[in-house]
């Protein structure tokens, strides 16, 4: 299991909103595909996440979890960038909700590359 799978699972309780309903690759053809004899719900979320290709599981709720709080997370991110490009979340503020929400690195320097896309251009 790679680091960002065990980030997903450790926080997915708390990432859990990303706006969409359901999980599709650009053909339109489900991502989440049940199986009883398919992979782990992990397998199958390191497959699409790593690869894009779509594995039959036997745990469905599993892989849903970890698209949603993946998800979650590259939402929360672009919201964070925003806030830090307006002035709205000064970084020190950032680096305690980084700290106190145990984010790995690449959340914050995912969130500081980022910002520079919503500067305003005045």
């Amino acid at each position: 299991m790679n680091h960002s799978t065990e980030f997903y699972l450790k926080i997915r309780h708390k990432f859990s909103f990303d706006g969409r309903n359901e999980y599709v690759n650009k053909k339109g053809a489900s991502i989440i595909v049940y199986d009883k004899e398919g992979v782990d719900g992990i397998t199958a979320f390191e497959a699409w996440d790593n690869e894009g290709k779509i594995r039959p599981t036997k745990h469905p709720n599993i892989l849903h979890s970890l698209l949603k709080t993946k998800g979650s997370v590259n939402l929360h991110i672009k919201m964070y960038a925003e806030d830090r490009a307006r002035g709205y979340l000064p970084k020190l503020e950032f680096l305690n909700i980084c700290e106190q929400l145990s984010f790995p690195v690449w959340v914050y320097e995912a969130v500081e590359k980022q910002k520079f896309k919503y500067y305003d251009n005045h």
